[in-house]
């Protein structure tokens, strides 16, 4: 009688402590779904009791200190987390919440270390491995990124986890060297077609870039030279100036000098704006064009409509322009319609008079590697060039750049 009433006993407090394990979880599910839509008051209020019922477990703690860093209430999640991480034998679970508490409040160094003590036990993690490279990219430490990336690579044969940090780091690139052929040609009626090229170097510095470039072009048996520079100088909120100045060898097929200025400037979040000026010196005639933009970006897509007047002959031309951009690719789609005498790149006539021209085109920018470019230009004209009489003018276009 004795064994059988111990026995109902034993069982009654079975049943008890299984229903407080149950209990746990239930509270733990709940809590995680009230977090999840935010209601991270909530959250805290449903595990506090487990908190101090059960102070030992780890389980619990770890999602409290999550809890506490998702409301952004970051020093009582360090202060939740660090007796599990800063141990001979830490928790995981624990280190990886603390990872991600330093990484948003932009602690980078603090997060490296706490991704190393992850590391010793879990080398090969990825997402660990990704959040450490995003930090030494941040604190400027980009051969030691690049070096991880390379490993991680070859352990797990695939780049695409870091294939935007890689993006960024080559964009730092402080050298860079282009080489580009341009052919225009036309149609009904033709002519000879006209060829132009040029080579150039781009330096950057910490907020400035400059840019030499030396141009040739070919017309009807005359070959003229163009020598410029452009220069960029960047100032707060990513606003910068442009300057361009160039001289030719020449009267004809380049203007005999060039020079000119635009501000870019983003006052607001989504739209970019520009000023400037082109003024260029031939032999006969001088010209001057007042130009800007106004762009309007879409996530990955941006719309953007150009001007240009020319104050001598009373002008107006007009471009409007799609382009759609892969920022982690480094890859551009550009479309582009145009009305009117708009400079195509360096070139430009003095001999304009009021003669109407159509224009649309596409260019692609594609990367291969980490550092090759290609860029083909292809623009369609259907260009008045006697008054009532029109023809078709084709320019393509290729570039070809080396980052290094």
């Amino acid at each position: 009688m004795r064994f059988i009433y111990y026995s109902i006993i034993l069982l009654f407090i079975s049943i008890t402590a299984a229903g407080q394990e149950i209990n746990i979880d239930e509270t733990l599910a709940n809590a995680r779904s009230e977090a999840e839509k935010g209601s991270y008051d909530k959250a805290l209020s449903l595990i506090d009791p487990l908190l101090k019922k059960y102070t030992e477990n780890e389980d619990i703690k770890t999602f409290a200190g999550r809890v506490y860093s998702w409301k952004k209430e970051y020093k009582t999640a360090i202060q939740t987390l660090y007796p599990m991480t800063d141990r001979i034998n830490p928790n995981p679970d624990a280190l990886l919440a603390i990872i991600n508490v330093y990484y948003w409040t932009e602690d980078f160094e603090k997060c490296i270390s706490y991704c190393d003590r992850y590391l010793v036990t879990d080398p090969d993690n990825i997402d660990v491995l990704k959040i450490k490279v995003t930090c030494l990219e941040k604190i400027g430490r980009d051969k030691e990124a690049l070096e991880i990336i390379e490993k991680a690579s070859v352990n797990e044969n695939s780049t695409q986890a870091f294939k935007g940090i890689r993006t960024l780091i080559g964009r730092k690139t402080k050298n860079a060297v282009s080489a580009s052929y341009l052919n225009i040609s036309t149609s009904n009626p033709g002519q000879a077609p006209m060829h132009y090229g040029y080579v150039e170097y781009a330096h950057k510095f910490s907020k400035s870039a400059l840019v030499g470039r030396a141009n040739i072009g070919h017309i009807e048996n005359d070959t003229q030279a163009l020598f410029e520079a452009d220069y960029y100088q960047t100032f707060s909120k990513k606003d910068y100036l442009y300057v361009n100045a160039g001289v030719s060898t020449g009267e004809t097929i380049f203007p005999v000098a060039k020079v000119g200025a635009e501000y870019y400037f983003r006052p607001q979040k989504r739209f970019d704006y520009a000023l400037g000026a082109r003024f260029m010196h031939f032999e006969t005639d001088d010209v001057t064009l007042l130009t800007g933009q106004i762009s309007y970006k879409m996530g990955t897509n941006t719309i953007a409509y150009r001007p240009y007047y020319d104050t001598g002959n009373e002008l107006f031309s007009h471009v409007l322009s799609f382009q759609h951009t892969n920022e982690e690719k480094e890859r551009v789609v550009r479309f582009e319609l145009q009305y009117g005498n708009v400079p195509y790149l360096y070139l430009y006539s003095n001999f304009t008079q009021p003669l109407k021209a159509y224009r649309a085109g596409v260019q692609y920018q594609h990367r291969f590697g980490d550092s090759f470019f290609v860029r083909p230009i292809f623009l369609y004209e259907y260009e008045e060039y006697l008054p009532g009489e029109y023809r078709n003018r084709f320019n393509a276009q290729i570039i070809i750049t080396k980052r290094f």
